[in-house]
């Protein structure tokens, strides 16, 4: 009996966060009520209460729950073998962009935090996840290039953390403009664009050692 009222009580869970994330993504944080969520639960109100004091905390479980392509990247390397080429580093960010895209509960949290939440103080912990997420980005590049270029004398190239910056912008532009109007970005040309971003490192002169 105790195990199946806590299959019950996580199942309902799951509903209620399924339900949460679906009616985030369409009517927006701040529009979103109880009622609605537990309506598209398939649960009353009461449900919600005993797993959440508060919206937020509902917000917080949505957000928690989904893995974005960004929060698998390393942060670092530490063998030269694990740090990839130009061309997969291109390939490995256009295809987090693509798993956005085909996922439908990925697409979802990903429409929450750009789109259907108000950053205000209230939802600081959307702000921590952006935040979080373009960090990571640019940190994974710059550690990349980092063992891939450097000066003549061992140094990091200098303009590794501008092109970093670049890659960032371009990949958090083009989901954000891709969920506000699909026919204007063609996300297959990103691995493309984020290697002519990263050319200039291997074109420029040659006190820029290229390890391959």
């Amino acid at each position: 009996m105790a195990r199946k009222r806590k299959e019950d009580t996580e199942q309902t869970y799951g509903l209620l966060l399924d339900a949460a994330e679906k009616v985030f993504s369409h009517r927006g944080y701040a529009q979103a009520t109880f009622h609605e969520i537990a309506e598209s639960a398939g649960l009353t109100r009461g449900a919600i209460y005993w797993h959440f004091e508060g919206k937020y905390q509902l917000l917080e479980a949505v957000l928690q729950r989904a893995s974005l392509p960004w929060d698998r990247l390393p942060e670092r390397f530490h063998y030269l073998a694990e740090v990839p080429t130009v061309p997969q580093l291109s390939k490995a960010l256009g295809d987090g962009l693509n798993e956005i895209i085909n996922d439908p509960r990925l697409h979802r949290v990903t429409l929450i935090l750009l789109h259907r939440t108000e950053l205000v103080a209230d939802n600081y912990l959307v702000y921590c996840r952006l935040t979080g997420i373009f960090n990571r980005i640019k940190t994974y590049v710059i550690a990349a290039l980092n063992l891939r270029f450097t000066e003549a004398d061992g140094t990091p190239c200098r303009e590794i953390p501008r092109i970093a910056t670049a890659i960032k912008a371009l990949l958090t532009g083009s989901i954000y403009e891709w969920l506000l109007n699909q026919a204007e970005i063609e996300l297959k040309y990103i691995p493309a664009t984020i290697e002519a971003l990263i050319s200039p490192l291997v074109e420029r002169n040659q006190s820029v050692i290229y390890h391959r």
